[in-house]
Formats: structure tokens, sequence, C-alpha cells
């Protein structure tokens, strides 16, 4: 009976650490779009992309006006680990330009996830 209990004890402690780091995540996560937020003007976009099983992939990107992008961060793993880094491989393309440049399928699925909020966001343009 011992061990059953040991057992439980064991599985609570696991799960109350697992909502403390994903507290912590979550944490990085509001930091990092308060932070890319806080640019004069342009757009911002986060795209998620999540499979069942494996890892998932957060894109956040800033773009101007003219939709060059300004900064992007990417966050990418299985963990509660995983926290932002900077994604320099879009920085200064045209965000219509960057899908050619990632490997990464799913990286790819989550930065045009991104994009597809900017489009939303900006105006529509109007031929007179």
């Amino acid at each position: 009976m011992a061990t059953w209990g040991l057992f439980f004890l064991l599985f609570a402690f696991i799960w109350v650490l697992q909502f403390y780091m994903a507290h912590f995540q979550m944490k990085n996560y509001r930091k990092t779009i308060r932070e890319m937020s806080q640019k004069d003007s342009g757009y911002l976009g986060v795209g998620v992309e999540k499979k069942k099983f494996g890892k998932g992939v957060v894109t956040v990107v800033v773009c101007n006006e003219e939709g060059i992008i300004l900064d992007a961060k990417k966050m990418s793993g299985v963990t509660v680990f995983s926290r932002f880094e900077d994604f320099s491989e879009v920085l200064g393309r045209n965000i219509h330009e960057t899908a050619d440049l990632i490997k990464d399928k799913q990286v790819v699925e989550s930065l045009q996830s991104a994009i597809a909020k900017i489009e939303e966001q900006k105006p529509a343009t109007s031929i007179s």
C-alpha cells in the first residue's frame, strides 16, 4: 500500500511542477508579445502550429506598412522549457518572400499563419 501512496505523491509532484513550468512559459510568451508590440508603427502577427504529438512552433512577426519584417521571434519544442529566440532568417524580407527561406514545414506553416494575421490587420487597398 505504501508503494501506491508514493506513486500518487510522485504523480502529484510532477503535475504541480508541470503547472509551475507552464506558468513561466506563458509569462515569457506575454512578455515577448508585449515587447514586440511596443514598435512605433507596423503590424504584429502571431502564428501557431502544433501537432497532436511532437513539437509545436509559435512565430511572432512585426512588419512595417510596406510588409518588410522588422522583428521576428520563434519558439519551437516539445517541453515547457522552450523559450523564444530570434528568427533572423526572415529579418529585412518582405512577408510574402519568406516561405522559400525556411526548410522546416512546421515553421513555414506557423510563419504563414502569423502573416495571415498581419494581412487581416492591414487596410484594404482600393483601386479608384
